[in-house]
């Protein structure tokens, strides 16, 4: 059983699979299956890191480094707008990169969800992510029915630059 089954565009977005490391942001679950038991049975060494611990996920925060050395993909599904210190933990995902590394990210559109997280990436948001870190966008769509609509980036890492965080282009909502 896949935990994809129910969620196409996040399994359109992951492939083709790329390498043999994975680090997940979050730890990521349908139906009872969690990405990490997933991802181990396609043969990927998968670390998958959140504040709670729970499922095999090192208990680790997104805003301090992490220093777990790079990974061939690195998946963001739902978890950055949860986490307070925007700057620090998009640099975390830059870091865990290396040359030829995928990032796969899929953060609820600016204006919908406005009950679920407290940062929501614009846009161009990840467009200047990209342009300023060395990335290369290879596939952005929005998806999904208001108020649940989702951006969807998967972008390679083409060559090393030092972490810049775009300015301005990240929507604050206090959750009450």
């Amino acid at each position: 059983m896949s935990p994809f089954h129910n969620r196409l565009n996040e399994l359109r977005l992951l492939t083709p699979l790329v390498g043999k490391t994975m680090l997940e942001l979050g730890n990521k679950k349908n139906k009872d299956i969690t990405y990490k038991s997933y991802f181990e049975r396609l043969g990927f060494v998968h670390t998958s890191v959140d504040w709670n611990g729970l499922d095999g996920a090192l208990k680790l925060d997104l805003t301090k480094p992490l220093n777990l050395g790079t990974f061939d993909m690195v998946t963001n599904v739902g978890a950055t707008e949860h986490v307070h210190d925007q700057a620090a933990v998009w640099r975390n995902v830059l870091e865990a990169m290396h040359v030829g590394s995928v990032l796969v990210s899929m953060t609820p559109l600016p204006g919908d969800w406005t009950w679920h997280g407290n940062w929501y990436p614009s846009i161009h948001f990840f467009h200047r992510l990209a342009r300023m870190n060395g990335l290369y966008i290879e596939r952005f769509y929005v998806d999904g029915v208001e108020p649940r609509r989702l951006i969807y980036v998967r972008a390679a890492l083409r060559y090393l630059a030092p972490f810049d965080m775009p300015v301005g282009n990240m929507h604050y909502n206090e959750i009450k």
